[in-house]
């Protein structure tokens, strides 16, 4: 009789010890996997368009004050599939944030992305894309928000008269380049506000820019502004070449290229622009709610003045031909 139970002890003991066993093999994997790596986090995605010079200063400025997790920018003509092509893919990432430069990448985002938050930037009307009044910066696209940069026109022609006085001022646009038909409009509605008479002039083609800017000094324009409108490279060297040459001051708000020629450079900063675009990215990806952030204007400038000339008109411009 003393044996059986003796029996049934050493029966039961390894299924005590296999199941203690079990126990602490299946902690130890679960310990191990909560240790070891995770699933890579979602993309933050940069999508902008176009590509420029401009937009990649602005890239710039993004990068280096973003740096939070992985990072993938792609930059796309402005015209094309590539745009739709190149969204489709990027959405199929599922980012945890969107960041969208230029108005054009805006355009196209907008109208499908409601879920994903997105921070825009470089974009100078953003109230018939993803909002509808400037003066309600609050009531926008609820997964939407970020930074308007309209054209420096304003500050150039504030600073330009202090410089110049009250001389009447010609702006050449393509009606065809929308960014400068808004420019013209503008500069006809702010210029008369600082006792500057407007003049204007259309080409649609370099072949016709010459004589459009010959029209605006024979109708009395003795200030020409150079507009930061993609169409405005076309002529941008004979303007600056005239400037350097004397003909005629040249107030310039071209971001790109060389500005030597013009009396006064008053054009966006872009790389500050990128700057602002990664803080306020940082805000969302921290938490807040783009529908809680109103859209913010900001305009960072980049601000020169050319003292040689400056110097030489000084007092009131002599006529002079054209080259």
């Amino acid at each position: 009789m003393s044996i059986i139970p003796i029996q049934l002890i050493n029966h039961r003991k390894p299924k005590t010890e296999n199941r203690k066993l079990l126990f602490f093999l299946t902690l130890a994997l679960l310990s191990a996997g909560g240790c070891g790596p995770g699933p890579a986090p979602s993309p933050i995605v940069v999508f902008c368009s176009p590509d420029s010079p401009r937009m990649r200063e602005a890239i710039a400025g993004f990068k280096e004050h973003l740096t939070d997790g992985s990072l993938e920018v792609v930059c796309v003509p402005e015209f094309g599939r590539e745009l739709q092509t190149e969204l489709r893919r990027l959405r199929q990432l599922k980012p945890r944030l969107m960041v969208v430069l230029g108005t054009p990448a805006l355009m196209v985002v907008a109208p499908l992305e409601k879920n994903t938050p997105v921070v825009f930037a470089l974009v100078a009307n953003p109230y018939f894309t993803v909002a509808h009044d400037p003066e309600q910066p609050e009531d926008h696209q609820e997964n939407v928000t970020g930074l308007a940069s309209p054209p420096p026109l304003e500050a150039a022609l504030q600073q330009g008269s202090g410089l110049l006085g009250k001389a009447p001022w010609g702006l050449l646009y393509d009606p065809a380049d929308g960014v400068a038909a808004e420019l013209a409009h503008e500069f006809t509605r702010q210029a008369p506000r600082l006792g500057i008479i407007p003049l204007t002039e259309t080409s649609s083609a370099a072949a016709s820019d010459r004589l459009g800017l010959e029209r605006l000094l024979a109708r009395g324009a003795k200030v020409l502004y150079l507009p930061p409108a993609a169409s405005a490279a076309r002529y941008a060297p004979l303007l600056l070449e005239w400037g350097q040459l004397q003909k005629v001051m040249v107030v310039s708000g071209y971001p790109e290229g060389s500005h030597q020629g013009a009396l006064l450079w008053v054009a966006l900063n872009y790389h500050k622009l990128g700057e602002e675009a990664a803080a306020l990215a940082r805000r969302v990806l921290q938490g807040e709610a783009p529908q809680k952030i109103p859209i913010a204007q900001t305009t960072p400038l980049k601000v020169e003045v050319d003292e040689k000339l400056l110097r030489h008109w000084s007092g009131y411009p002599p006529n002079r031909n054209l080259p």
